[in-house]
């Protein structure tokens, strides 16, 4: 059975997992490796180790090539990956270029580990919510089989076999049109330079979001910092436990409305980025591989240097971000009325942050086309 491309399938896991398990998680990939070979004769490359240089190498490559149409991500869903931010980065990054190609069948994630969430993810976690939209393996009882019983193998056999029906079915996809809304009409597809102008309208919307964001991160600082002054006072008067604790319940009030909002302008923000990551790859693609229509030069110079500054503003503020969530950590044990309240704002923190991985990945690709066509 003839397979094009060469095909590849990136792990990704908590190296902490892989511990636990003694190593069992790498093995997983070898076996499956192994299996699909003696299926279709044809070699499947793992890579497993993203502290090796050729994962990241043949990472950038396999995304900027389009995937080859035979590469997949295979994600090793614990409790453990959802809080590493390595992990979801990687994630967001290949769902976002598979999307824009059609071939978000490559993304394959595999639950190692039960995660009770994925019944009913929170919209919260969009990381979350996009493995619980497909259709992972489960192998949370298969782990506790003895890796040469019949039914671990069978199990290895049978994912292995789904591999090859999936890049079967891949191989002859065809790109979806470049949009950034879901109203196109086939037979009026836009041309780059309306793509651009509708990316670049969009732009300006994200960055007021991001700017009240950061206002509203900002307000809350105030307000925690002038609870912390109010606690020292209290402290000096001799108001003990009994004052720190008033204090804070009037904090957790105060803090309702901004969390709330903080909550939605998050959500808004990521929903809308995630949203148009496809259309804007798929527009950086068209100017790699069709060129730049003729006399056009100046506006795509324009359209890719208006992304590179959205990105650089945006993560200004995503570091401010960072040190509001680290000043975070010792206000939940404070009362039980700021837990809630805690939970909240960590989720909507978490959405910036993971929604910087998309910028990042923007730039990078601007930058590796900007390179070549220069030098052409």
């Amino acid at each position: 059975m003839a397979i094009n491309g060469d095909p590849a399938g990136f792990w990704s896991y908590t190296h902490r997992d892989d511990e636990i398990e003694d190593g069992r998680i790498k093995r997983l990939a070898k076996k499956i490796a192994n299996e699909f070979e003696g299926i279709t004769a044809e070699e499947l490359d793992v890579f497993l180790d993203k502290k090796d240089i050729k994962w990241g190498d043949e990472w950038r490559k396999r995304i900027d090539n389009a995937l080859t149409g035979s590469t997949f991500f295979m994600p090793i869903v614990t409790p453990r990956f959802f809080k590493s931010e390595e992990c979801r980065r990687e994630i967001l990054t290949f769902a976002g270029h598979a999307k824009s190609l059609g071939l978000e069948e490559l993304l394959l994630p595999i639950l190692y580990f039960d995660v009770p969430q994925l019944k009913d993810p929170s919209p919260d976690d969009e990381v979350m919510t996009l493995v619980a939209q497909r259709q992972y393996e489960d192998w949370t009882k298969l782990r506790l089989e003895d890796e040469d019983s019949p039914e671990y193998r069978k199990a290895v056999n049978r994912l292995a076999a789904r591999l090859v029906e999936i890049l079967e079915r891949t191989a002859e996809v065809e790109p979806p049109p470049v949009a950034l809304t879901d109203d196109i009409d086939p037979e009026d597809e836009p041309g780059m330079l309306e793509l651009m102008a509708d990316a670049e309208a969009a732009l300006p919307s994200w960055a007021n979001s991001m700017e009240q964001f950061g206002a509203t991160v900002r307000e809350m600082g105030e307000r925690v910092k002038l609870a912390n002054e109010e606690m020292s006072a209290s402290d000096a008067r001799g108001g003990g436990f009994a004052g720190r604790l008033r204090i804070t319940q009037s904090l957790a009030e105060d803090l309702k409305k901004p969390v709330d909002k903080l909550g939605q302008l998050g959500y808004q923000y990521s929903a809308d980025l995630l949203a148009i990551d496809p259309g804007i790859l798929g527009i950086i693609r068209l100017v790699e591989t069709e060129g730049v229509p003729g006399g056009n030069e100046a506006q795509v110079v324009e359209f890719f240097n208006t992304i590179r500054t959205t990105a650089g503003q945006i993560r200004g503020m995503v570091s401010s971000v960072r040190e509001f969530s680290g000043s975070l950590d010792g206000a939940a044990s404070l009362s039980r009325s700021m837990r809630p309240l805690v939970k909240k704002m960590r989720a909507s923190l978490q959405k910036v942050v993971d929604g910087q991985a998309v910028l990042d990945e923007w730039e990078r690709r601007i930058d590796e086309v900007s390179r070549m066509t220069e030098g052409s």
